[in-house]
């Protein structure tokens, strides 16, 4: 089950349950959607994309995508909710320049005074990503 915005907005404010949140074994981040910087991420993340923590805090939404679908992501990021593309499935790349796909579910939500979003990705088979 994955966590509400306001679950993990209200567990910040616990330091030991917030850890718990870092360290799922789901790929997890947090971004400003405005500046579309990482603002926060787990280790599951840095595991699976291949890039450390600093170098993730250092990076944007776009910088781990296929350049071909950065118009794309945009519009998702950017755009008014009526008007963002809903795919489920989005094109994601590692520090090593492998694509893969990756089921992506985020919610909108406060963080550290940050207009964000919270996004969980998980890496699905070819044939999944299909149907």
């Amino acid at each position: 089950m994955m966590p509400s915005p306001s679950y993990v907005a209200r567990e910040q404010e616990r330091p030991e349950n917030y850890r718990r949140f870092l360290f799922s074994a789901v790929p997890m981040w947090i971004f400003d959607r405005k500046t579309l910087e990482i603002l926060e991420v787990n280790d599951a993340a840095t595991e699976t994309y291949g890039y450390s923590r600093t170098e993730f805090l250092k990076m944007t939404i776009l910088d781990f995508r296929p350049s071909e679908d950065i118009p794309k992501v945009l519009q998702s990021a950017l755009g008014a909710p009526g008007s963002r593309p809903s795919e489920p499935v989005w094109r994601h790349q590692k520090k090593d320049g492998t694509v893969f796909p990756a089921k992506v579910v985020s919610w909108e939500l406060t963080f550290d005074g940050h207009q964000a979003a919270l996004v969980l990705a998980e890496a699905v088979r070819a044939a999944s990503a299909q149907n």
